[in-house]
């Protein structure tokens, strides 16, 4: 059992489930927003260096209706745009929520580049595939937008690395809050199938084996 493991497994003993998320994507896809959004439900029109909030971190209790689960949501707050990020953002990093303009094809075609550095750097994070700005769709479908084809494309061949797929508007907040629970219910459902599969590992009345380790001489 590594330690993220031992981690939910104390959680879910002790107290409430909790699962961290982290935000990545491109400068200017709206992560700070979705980050508002889950801390306080507000929105801002601010644009450009003054929109990030800085690295910082929110949680919420969320329920499942049986089960209440704590998402913690990390935020870059722009640091993508020096391309660091210190490991303490990824370290122990349940999941990852990939965001994309759907009005900016850039955003979306980069894509592979993050997931490649999620894979590397929060190893076992799920990934979540989030379309913001989805209100500044134009309704002729005109423009750098990302379409329904793209999409198509690009989950067929990353189906094996997406958890979950998501389009939403912070300006309006549609689709936000269906999110949130969406993703608190597949990272505690993995977390309580992975549990369960260690328990029937281990039958009734025995204890795992454990490596016998030679007693060692003192020198002195």
């Amino acid at each position: 059992m590594d330690d993220s493991d031992e981690n939910i497994s104390y959680k879910m003993a002790t107290g409430i489930p909790s699962y961290k998320v982290i935000l990545h994507g491109e400068y200017g896809v709206g992560k700070s927003s979705i980050f508002r959004r889950f801390m306080n439900n507000s929105f801002t029109t601010a644009t450009g260096k003054q929109s990030s909030i800085g690295l910082d971190q929110c949680t919420r209790t969320i329920n499942l209706g049986s089960q209440d689960v704590k998402l913690t949501l990390w935020d870059t707050g722009g640091m993508e745009r020096m391309s660091f990020i210190g490991s303490s953002y990824y370290r122990g990093a349940h999941a990852a929520l990939l965001c994309y303009s759907v009005n900016n094809k850039d955003t979306f075609t980069i894509l592979s580049q993050y997931i490649l550095d999620i894979v590397m750097n929060a190893e076992g994070a799920k990934i979540f595939l989030c379309g913001n700005m989805s209100d500044q769709v134009p309704a002729d479908g005109s423009g750098n937008v990302v379409t329904e084809t793209d999409l198509e494309q690009f989950m067929s061949q990353c189906q094996d690395v997406l958890s979950g797929v998501y389009r939403v508007s912070c300006k309006d907040c549609l689709g936000l809050e269906d999110m949130f629970q969406d993703m608190a219910r597949v990272l505690h459902q993995e977390s309580v199938s992975r549990m369960t599969m260690r328990r029937d590992l281990v039958r009734p009345g025995e204890t795992p084996d454990r490596e016998v380790v030679p007693e060692k001489r003192r020198c002195c």
